[in-house]
């Protein structure tokens, strides 16, 4: 076996987040987006966008389809540039998508019928969000897309030639580096002003035949588009932001808008929404129309929502209720309520259970209280977001937690019974939810991915009674022969009697003669050891701190889930830490003496804290951190008073009424109490102020510590983002900080 380069991992393939993976009707065609970073450029400072105008999740993507009867792959855009988001007509003879490919975002549709691919030049898009696809009219002859606004700006080209100016190996115990300097930055100001202006997109109607557009709506936060099963209306979600200024609470306004017959006879028109600040969580996709297109259905989510499900009439403009005195949250992300015949009943999932939702008579109903596992997902076509039926049964996903396993049932809406159809491997994890799944509209045939520890994730086709699947792509063929160390689950109890478990990483040579350096990965308030079996070697993305780098380099590493509690979560990160490090070095395979810790974002806050809790570890590095939460709540505006107050950061309210908990909180105050050498990374256009790291190192150079401050220019907070000469740099000071203090 051998060891993971980070050459290897840039080409490491993907299926592009959050984008859906789709199947044509008649079940022969299936397409699908993979992603790599091999030829990846790097964004433009804090912009979402590359240089053309690509969300930058989706820079460098490709779209690729797969015959499903004769296993034909075929790369459709191979060296285009970025290619997102495609999805089949609905006769499934065409499949419409995204690309950038002559030097800004167009809408292009492949016949597969005559291989023909045509490219519509009248509307560039832009999609703020991944799972933002072209939207057919049910007749395929129109498209729906969002577009640059005409109230945006022109994205600056930032061309940087990334040249490190030091090498790590003549970095000091105490320095401060900044990293591809270059003189031709923004001002923060200007830049946030384009950010802001970059999520004001127009919606298009685009007609395939004619190649005439027509804009519905101008300028405005759209968040999602669903078009109605009979196409004569379409509902926007637009977001105006947060409910108030302190609250991380989402609002969005419905529109409901009528499409046009023939464009020529249409025009832009002046329209109110029909609901305004409805709650619901960050993508805002979650309403579905009915399949007689009379009723628009949401269920709120988010900080402040209920959790209650909503319809309204789209005749009437007449909103109901239908679950206000209901106890259970229905809000789920990213998961529209599901309709049960024309308007009878909506479909929900929560708290493992599938709730029935009568529109006119008769109690909400738990279909599965006497069901003994927990309902994942049920079955569902990804266009329309109807469930799929046969003789009034529904394909659902569950999770057996005494079998450790995902299996399949087939349910009966009629008598609430269910069979099994079939049980996965306990190993291996199934994949559906929104994105990650469909039904083919003829046959009833599934796709959905599947993905373990140990198995890179790909699609896999199964016909309506779920029997013998079988596995459709093979998108990581290059990975088989890497060393990814071995995974195991460790649990360790807590003064208060909490149990919490983690995931240990191990080299392969690992053992109680040869006890490997561990590094600790910390991020307060996530349990990653849900995930042991549910991602591919622990990690997909490049930077931060991808095990295979570690493991592969005789380093062990503990992700550690992390409870928090709501009000001042900092007094306890080391209690919860230390004892997961303590079990860790109980299986003897690791060494107690060479022990360093690593976070990001809100993850090397907890690592600045640490420090100034515990002198066990030998070596830290805090990415993207912050170290002084008074300074920070005054001056960031890119996160927002209610992330300190009510979210995440935990003070409970404002600074004036709890200044001691800012101080207690904030590492900056404590640094006298740090014996452990740190490195620090940071952005110059991180929406986390430089400044923070800058604070952090000043004081413990100041007392004499041993910290190094690493500054890259024009870089933002998510290291996705970052270049990929960046991300080595990155990598190789890192690997050489933890060389120099635990090897």
């Amino acid at each position: 076996m051998n060891a993971l380069t980070f050459e290897n991992l840039l080409k490491f393939n993907t299926f592009a987040v959050r984008v859906p993976i789709d199947i044509s009707s008649d079940g022969n065609w299936i397409a699908y987006n993979t992603r790599n970073r091999e030829a990846y450029e790097g964004g433009i400072g804090d912009s979402a966008y590359s240089k053309t105008g690509v969300m930058f999740e989706m820079v460098h993507a490709t779209v690729w389809v797969t015959n499903t009867r004769t296993g034909e792959h075929r790369n459709l855009t191979p060296n285009w540039g970025s290619s997102w988001a495609p999805r089949w007509s609905p006769d499934g003879t065409r499949l419409a998508f995204f690309s950038d490919q002559k030097g800004k975002p167009h809408l292009f549709i492949w016949n597969r019928e005559t291989d023909d691919i045509q490219e519509f030049t009248s509307a560039t898009v832009r999609t703020n969000l991944s799972f933002e696809v072209p939207k057919w009219t049910p007749d395929g002859r129109f498209v729906l897309v969002k577009s640059v606004s005409s109230a945006d700006v022109q994205i600056f080209d930032e061309s940087v030639k990334d040249e490190p100016q030091i090498s790590p190996e003549t970095l000091q115990e105490t320095s401060f580096v900044e990293v591809n300097e270059s003189e031709n930055g923004q001002l923060q100001g200007e830049r946030q002003e384009i950010k802001d202006i970059e999520r004001r997109v127009d919606l298009i109607i685009l007609d395939t035949k004619t190649n005439k557009t027509l804009s519905l709506m101008k300028g405005h936060e759209i968040a999602s588009i669903d078009i109605a099963p009979n196409g004569e209306q379409v509902a926007v979600m637009v977001c105006p932001g947060y409910e108030t200024p302190t609250s991380l609470q989402l609002v969005y306004d419905l529109y409901v808008l009528p499409l046009p017959v023939e464009l020529s006879d249409a025009s832009a028109m002046e329209i109110e929404p029909l609901v305004r600040k409805i709650r619901l969580q960050d993508a805002g996709i979650t309403v579905s129309w009915s399949s007689d297109s009379k009723y628009v259905a949401w269920t709120t989510a988010g900080d402040l929502a209920s959790g209650d499900a909503f319809i309204i009439d789209v005749e009437t403009n007449i909103v109901r209720n239908l679950t206000e005195s209901f106890n259970v949250n229905l809000g789920r992300d990213y998961q529209p309520p599901l309709w049960i015949g024309e308007s009878e009943a909506l479909l929900c999932l929560a708290e493992g259970e599938i709730w029935k939702v009568p529109l006119n008579s008769g109690k909400i109903q738990n279909l599965t209280k006497n069901f003994e596992f927990s309902v994942h997902d049920v079955f569902y076509q990804s266009e329309g977001y109807t469930s799929w039926a046969v003789d009034n049964a529904i394909t659902i996903k569950v999770y057996d937690a005494k079998r450790k396993c995902h299996s399949f049932y087939r349910f009966n809406l009629t008598d609430n019974t269910a069979t099994l159809l079939r049980s996965e491997d306990k190993h291996r994890t199934t994949h559906t939810g929104r994105f990650y799944k469909d039904v083919a509209e003829k046959t009833g045939e599934f796709i959905y991915v599947v993905e373990s520890n140990q198995e890179p994730p790909n699609i896999w086709m199964s016909d309506a009674n779920f029997e013998s699947p079988w596995q459709i792509t093979d998108i990581n063929p290059h990975l088989q022969t890497i060393d990814f160390g071995r995974s195991e689950l460790i649990e360790w109890t807590l003064e208060d009697g909490e149990t919490v478990k983690g995931i240990l990483v191990l080299p392969s040579e690992a053992s109680e003669k040869n006890p490997a350096p561990m590094i600790v990965n910390v991020y307060p308030g996530i349990t990653p050891s849900t995930e042991i079996n549910n991602t591919f070697a622990l990690g997909k993305d490049v930077g931060s701190a991808h095990p295979g780098m570690f493991a592969s380099r005789g380093y062990a590493l503990l992700f550690p889930d992390f409870p928090i509690q709501k009000v001042e979560p900092y007094k306890q990160f080391s209690d919860v830490i230390l004892p997961g490090v303590d079990a860790a070095i109980l299986t003897k395979k690791v060494d107690a003496e060479r022990v360093g810790v690593i976070g990001y974002s809100h993850g090397g806050y907890a690592v600045n804290v640490l420090i100034t809790q515990t002198t066990r570890f030998k070596a830290a590095v805090a990415f993207a951190s912050m170290s002084n939460l008074i300074s920070e709540y005054l001056v960031n505006t890119g996160i927002g008073p209610g992330w300190y107050e009510t979210g995440r950061g935990g003070m409970g309210g404002t600074l004036w009424e709890f200044p001691q908990r800012y101080i207690d909180g904030s590492p900056v105050f404590h640094l006298d109490q740090v014996e452990t050498p740190l490195l620090l990374i940071h952005g110059d256009q991180d929406f986390v102020p430089f400044e923070q790291a800058r604070e952090m190192f000043n004081g413990l150079a100041r007392l004499g510590k041993k910290v190094v401050l690493l500054k890259y220019k024009e870089s933002a907070h998510f290291l996705g983002s970052w270049s990929n000469e960046k991300l080595a740099d990155y990598w190789e000071r890192v690997l050489n900080w933890f060389d120099k203090y635990l090897k």
